[in-house]
This record gives structure tokens, sequence and C-alpha cells, in this order.
């Protein structure tokens, strides 16, 4: 099952057709987890271009969205980064201006959060996800923590379906054509597959169902299986959990 906490609006969102109501859906996901404050940016190569979604009025006030410490901090990787005024003694190397910028957010309440990066395979665009609450640093890690793979997964789906919006991809399908931006990371292991199958047993090895797995790569289940069974046996492995250490996914 598509993460569970985030399932039914994972679902929606996969069939929004306009932005507007894709934030919608995203904002309600996320309060799910108790989680009131979300910016979602992306910028291309060049840190230019910024598309910006933003439940925080008054974030980027006197700062130019391209700017936000998180482009430059946080998104080297693929991993998550605590964010907020209660981490920010973590980050003593932070300049000046960045933690003036964290700062900032905690006036407007957000005190501590998820930097969560997303990129995909065939776009040049990158950035993700500051999810923030109104939690102290240890409530933070009892509650919103251990939620931080499920989140960085709905994240990603959100965030193809936005990148397909821009590119006008909104429109369907034709029938079985996979969908042309890739949500699973190139990884050692994962490189000898095609993208097809990375895409495939990556989202098998999250525990993604054969039917999810169909309708979110919009192939069929037989093909999902195809798929399935030869990424296997180019990795060696005999089920999703081998293939989910095998791939690194956590």
């Amino acid at each position: 099952m598509i993460e569970a906490l985030f399932h039914s609006s994972a679902a929606d969102i996969e069939n929004a057709l306009d932005l507007e109501q894709i934030w919608e859906l995203f904002s309600k996901g996320i309060a799910k987890a108790e989680i009131e404050f979300a910016t979602y940016i992306t910028v291309n190569a060049d840190f230019e271009a910024p598309m910006v979604l933003t439940t925080t009025a008054g974030i980027y006030a006197g700062v130019p969205p391209s700017q936000d410490p998180f482009l430059r901090w946080c998104c080297a990787s693929y991993h998550p980064t605590r964010t907020g005024a209660e981490f920010l003694a973590d980050y003593d190397y932070l300049p000046t201006e960045a933690k003036a910028f964290i700062a900032h957010a905690g006036t407007l309440g957000f005190r501590s959060g998820l930097g969560l990066p997303v990129r995909l395979q065939g776009s040049d665009r990158f950035g993700g996800f500051n999810l923030g609450t109104r939690l102290s640093r240890n409530a933070f890690e009892t509650k919103i923590a251990p939620l931080s793979e499920q989140l960085q997964f709905f994240c990603l789906l959100t965030h193809r379906r936005i990148e397909e919006l821009s590119r006008d991809l909104s429109k369907g399908f034709a029938n079985c054509e996979f969908r042309a931006l890739l949500i699973a990371p190139i990884t050692e292991a994962g490189a000898q597959l095609s993208p097809r199958e990375r895409e495939v047993v990556y989202l098998v090895a999250r525990g993604i169902s054969r039917k999810e797995c169909a309708l979110l790569c919009n192939i069929s289940p037989n093909t999902v299986a195809e798929y399935t069974k030869n990424a296997y046996r180019k990795l060696n492995v005999k089920n999703r959990f081998e293939a989910a250490e095998a791939l690194r996914v956590v």
C-alpha cells in the first residue's frame, strides 16, 4: 500500500489536474502528521526560474526564493535534513544570511522541520519540500522524525505530479505509455538496470503492491511483473526485501 498514512492523499494527487488542487491535497495530507508549515521550491540547474508553493505567508519577505538556504544546503543529496530554529545550533557552518532566514521562519511559527530533497530522472530541476511544525526539538524527534521515509516518498509523488503539470504532461497518458519522469534514484546497484526496471523495482522494494505500481507507472500489472523479474535477475535477488537491501532503499 502506498505509504499508509498518506495513501488517500497520494491517490488523489495522482489524478489532480491543477496546481491549486495538488497543493490543497498535499497540505491536507501532511496535516495528518500534524505538520502545519510547508514550502515547496524547485529551480533549474542555474538556480533560476523558481517554482514556489507555500503555506507560510511571509517566509520570503525580503529574500528571493532562489536564495532559500534549503536549496543551497539541503539538496546536495537525497537525505532528509533537520530544519528550523530548534536545530540551528547544529549548523554552525551556515552563513549569517542563512541563519537569519531560519530565525525569521521561527518567528512565523516554524520551529522544527524536515528538509526533503526531491529529484526526478528526466528533469534538470532540483529542490524539494521543507515541512515544519511548532514542536520543540525533542517532541519533533519523537513524533515527526520517524515518519521521514513516508513523508519523502509522499513528497516525491507530489513533486512528479507538479512537474508533469508544469510540462503539460497532465492530460493523461496513452495506453501503457510509461511515465516520462521517474522518481527512483540512481544507485550503484541500480545502475545496471534500465530506467524502467529501476523505477518498478524501487516501488516494489518500498512495499508498493503490483496493482499500485502499475498505476504509478501507467503500465499493466503483467508488465510490472516482467520488469520486476528482470530486475531481480540482474540484481541477483529473490524478493523485495533483498531488492531493498541491494538498492539501499530505506
